[in-house]
C-alpha cells in the first residue's frame, strides 16, 4: 500500500510515521506542504493509496483540485461541525481526530484503502448528517 504523509511539523510528523512504521506501511512519500507533495506525485506519475494530511484544509483542497480521485485523511483536532463539513465539501474520504485511540488511524487507513469512508466518532454524526442532505 502506497500512503503520504502531509504535515507541516517535523516532529508531528515522525511521530505519524513511526506509528505507521511500526504497524507494518512503508511511507510512498511525506511532506511538509502541498506543494511538496504534488511534485512528489507528479514525478512518480503515481497517487498514493490513502494521503494523510493533518489539519490542513489548504493543502487537502489543493490536492484534491488537482488529483480528484486521491483517498484523503484528514487528522485533526476540530471536530465542530463548520471545520467536518468544509472538508466533506472538498472531497475527504475520511476524517479522524488527534485524541481519538491511536490505532484509528490504522483502521481508517485500512478502510480509505479499500474504497471505504472513515470518520472518527465524534464526527461521524456530522458526516452522516452531511451525506444525508446532499
Amino acid at each position: 500500500m502506497k500512503l503520504a504523509l502531509i504535515d507541516d511539523n517535523a516532529r508531528l510528523r515522525d511521530i505519524t510515521k513511526k506509528q505507521l512504521e511500526d504497524s507494518g506501511y512503508t511511507l510512498f512519500f511525506q511532506s511538509e506542504n502541498e506543494q511538496e507533495a504534488i511534485q512528489k506525485i507528479e514525478e512518480s506519475n503515481t497517487l498514493p493509496d490513502v494521503c494523510i494530511i493533518e489539519e490542513n484544509f489548504g493543502a487537502a483542497n489543493a490536492l484534491l483540485g488537482k488529483f480528484p480521485d486521491l483517498k484523503v485523511l484528514i487528522s485533526s483536532t476540530n471536530d465542530d461541525k463548520k471545520s467536518v463539513t468544509d472538508m466533506l465539501e472538498i472531497g475527504v474520504w475520511g476524517y479522524i481526530l488527534k485524541y481519538a485511540d491511536p490505532d484509528e488511524l490504522l483502521t481508517a487507513v485500512e478502510a480509505l484503502s479499500k474504497g471505504k469512508k472513515y470518520f472518527s466518532l465524534g464526527v461521524s454524526d456530522i458526516a452522516t448528517e452531511y451525506y444525508r442532505n446532499n
